[in-house]
């Protein structure tokens, strides 16, 4: 005890103190100022959530952002709030193929000659509470569509586009815990299906210098799953105790896209918490 007493005395000393609430995040600031500097990046579900966060954590990084959403409304209450000098936007609902091509090249025949995308992060996604028994057509059809359907059309564009001008580009899918779980909801399905693509985007563009790996959060303070600014981040079923923060979501993001992360390729990081890692029902 004399001994314990001595340790906290001492640390106490020099400034550090014992954290004994768990579910307070420590959001560790890391020198991302310039690891994206020259980049520009694609974003699809950029106006909310965890997107708006990567798209955020880029800007700060020192890329530009062209946020895609379904929402031009959305989208410039967004570039309001972000500035106007790093951030575009692009109208575009990924669940409709024929869009993605129509718009993606609307889009990059009004680049000037030195602008180009390096990065595509796929994070538009929708949920599912259904309960298994329930689940219509439409309810499987409204998640596949925008989860798996439209990440996979919109890596074939921007792939094809990297490949016509020899860039060495990175793709980012968003995942989720749910990709380690036994899956029987449209959300999971979608997830795994994710998971299994990058896997195989991975192989089929790395001999052109494309980059493809995944993100996989857990629970995270976002709207999708009712989570205010302020709110906390408590979550006693995940085995860390809360959830992460979308900051948290966006500097894991930040480094995989930027030459520090070029030899990851494939792989999907989880950043979860324990949820689905080491306790798959959380």
């Amino acid at each position: 005890m004399i001994m314990q007493n001595s340790i906290k005395r001492f640390l106490k000393k020099i400034g550090l103190r014992f954290v004994r609430e768990k579910t307070i995040p420590v959001i560790i600031q890391t020198p991302f100022a310039k690891l994206l500097e020259g980049k520009t990046a694609l974003v699809t579900g950029g106006s909310s959530g965890i997107g708006l966060a990567i798209a955020q954590s880029i800007v700060a990084s020192g890329g530009k952002v062209i946020i895609a959403g379904r929402s031009e409304k959305r989208l410039k209450a967004v570039i309001k709030e972000m500035g106007e000098a790093n951030v575009k936007s692009l109208v575009l609902d990924v669940s409709q193929p024929e869009e993605i091509h129509e718009k993606f090249n609307e889009l990059v025949q009004h680049f000037s000659e030195n602008e180009k995308i390096d990065i595509l992060v796929n994070s538009a996604g929708v949920h599912g509470n259904q309960t298994f028994g329930t689940i219509s057509q439409t309810d499987y059809d409204t998640i596949m569509n925008t989860n798996l359907r439209g990440l996979y059309f919109m890596c074939q564009e921007v792939a094809n586009y990297m490949k016509a001008n020899r860039l060495k580009g990175n793709i980012l899918n968003i995942s989720s815990a749910s990709a380690l779980k036994p899956a029987w909801s449209p959300y999971e399905i979608s997830k795994w299906g994710v998971r299994g693509l990058t896997l195989g985007l991975a192989r089929e563009l790395i001999p052109y210098g494309i980059v493809v790996n995944g993100l996989a959060p857990g629970p995270t303070a976002t709207a999708m799953l009712q989570f205010t600014p302020g709110q906390g981040v408590n979550w006693p079923t995940n085995p860390s105790g809360r959830v992460a923060t979308p900051e948290e979501v966006g500097g894991l993001a930040v480094y995989m896209l930027s030459n520090a992360g070029r030899y990851i390729v494939g792989d999907t990081f989880f950043i979860t918490g324990g949820s689905g890692t080491i306790n798959i029902d959380k």
